[in-house]
């Protein structure tokens, strides 16, 4: 196990995932998100190639519609 930062709150992780196996982990749409890990945006199409690892600090921003 692994500790990470997702938007500011500390989890307990698996070792060894992707940004796409976390999505899927914390059962978050992936529509709409971005992605930052240390303050650096991941790009959608790197997300199955991005190794999450201990002390991460990741933000997950979500897009909202208004009008």
């Amino acid at each position: 196990m692994i500790t990470i930062k997702v938007n500011d709150n500390t989890k307990q992780i698996q070792e060894q995932l992707t940004v796409a196996n976390l999505i899927d982990e914390l059962k978050i749409q992936s529509n709409g998100i971005a992605i930052a890990i240390n303050n650096s945006i991941v790009k959608k199409e790197d997300w199955h190639n991005v190794q999450v690892v201990n002390n991460d600090n990741i933000l997950i921003i979500q897009s909202t519609q208004g009008g």
